[in-house]
């Protein structure tokens, strides 16, 4: 199944850029569309560390199994799991540019059975419905890291700029 990139700047440092984008339990929870997150491995994040995630995808909830795969602070991570008969691996690569961050996220979905096979046939269709959803975790994410981000009283995150 073919991958893509995405590529962004973030007004932020590279260290706090790290550290927003990998704290699974305070960042990521509140992306939109992120209904859920559970530690599974006790303990600092780190290469090896496994996660439940939750999500509302369309009108129905999801909940995959996630490890963090690789773990270079500050300069990149992985996260991989399996899901419908694939193997996915998201790939975070951060790069000081400036007085901000370049980052570019890698995703490879490799088909494990025939069905998944088949499936990844479809996958020009099904990237951009992925894509949006990268997008909107990364503008939340990002946000936070530049300190754009704010609350508001609903409990919902935006980005003020």
């Amino acid at each position: 199944m073919p991958g893509f990139e995405l590529n962004r700047f973030v007004n932020a440092g590279i260290d706090r850029v790290f550290e927003v984008f990998t704290d699974i339990e305070g960042s990521l929870s509140r992306c939109n569309g992120i209904t859920c997150i559970e530690l599974v491995t006790l303990g600092p994040i780190d290469k090896g560390t496994i996660f439940k995630e939750t999500r509302q995808v369309y009108s129905r909830e999801t909940t995959e199994t996630l490890e963090f795969t690789e773990f270079e602070p500050p300069s990149h991570w992985a996260i991989t799991g399996v899901s419908c008969g694939a193997r996915f691996t998201t790939r975070f690569v951060l790069q000081p540019e400036g007085e901000g961050t370049r980052l570019i996220v890698s995703v490879n979905v490799k088909p494990l059975n025939p069905i998944a096979w088949f499936m990844s046939l479809l996958a020009p269709l099904l990237n951009g419905t992925i894509k949006r959803a990268i997008n909107q975790d990364l503008d939340t994410l990002a946000s936070m890291a530049d300190g754009t981000w704010t609350e508001s009283e609903d409990g919902e995150g935006q980005s003020s700029d």
